[in-house]
């Protein structure tokens, strides 16, 4: 258990200083923001609190829009994204079935599952944070294609952050 605490509180570090030194000053091509962070969340162990996940979620939101200069776009987006990850998320990695997996990966659930599981969730972060953004219709076009390629871009990047991870962490 000491284990595990350990290993999420060092995976949120790393990757919230990952997105907040390097990654939010890469908006590639003027449509592309990957947002790594959002993996720490995404591996939460399943058993955990509901209330517990929500407070987490909010804090990290909370230390990148601090760090960003951001008004509470990435606040409201990580709360939405861990209320929809305890709505839905765990029935996508299991399927419905009572299996108990301590931390969602590649790893402890099918690999298909686990990326379906990822692309559907930082879908529902893009179009949040891209909304709040635009924070209207005017440019329609140009919010769908920072949306889609956000996604893809974010998606990619935690699949390989996965195939990356230490055999420990596997």
């Amino acid at each position: 258990m000491k284990n595990l605490v350990v290993s999420n509180i060092l995976r949120f570090v790393a990757l919230i200083l990952i997105q907040i030194l390097l990654l939010n000053y890469a908006y590639m091509g003027g449509y592309m923001l990957p947002f790594i962070y959002i993996l720490a969340l995404l591996m939460l162990p399943t058993n955990m609190g509901k209330v517990p996940m929500l407070l987490v979620a909010f804090a990290a939101g909370v230390v990148v829009d601090v760090f960003c200069n951001i008004p509470g776009f990435h606040t409201f987006s990580c709360t939405l994204l861990a209320f929809v990850r305890i709505l839905v998320g765990n029935k996508m990695l299991t399927r419905g079935e009572p299996i108990d997996i301590e931390v969602p990966s590649a790893y402890s659930v099918p690999f298909q599952q686990f990326a379906g599981y990822l692309l559907v969730m930082t879908l529902v972060y893009s179009v949040t944070y891209f909304l709040l953004e635009a924070f209207s219709f005017g440019n329609f076009w140009w919010m769908v294609l920072s949306m889609l390629l956000s996604t893809l871009v974010t998606w990619v990047l935690m699949l390989v952050c996965q195939l990356l991870l230490p055999k420990k962490q596997r």
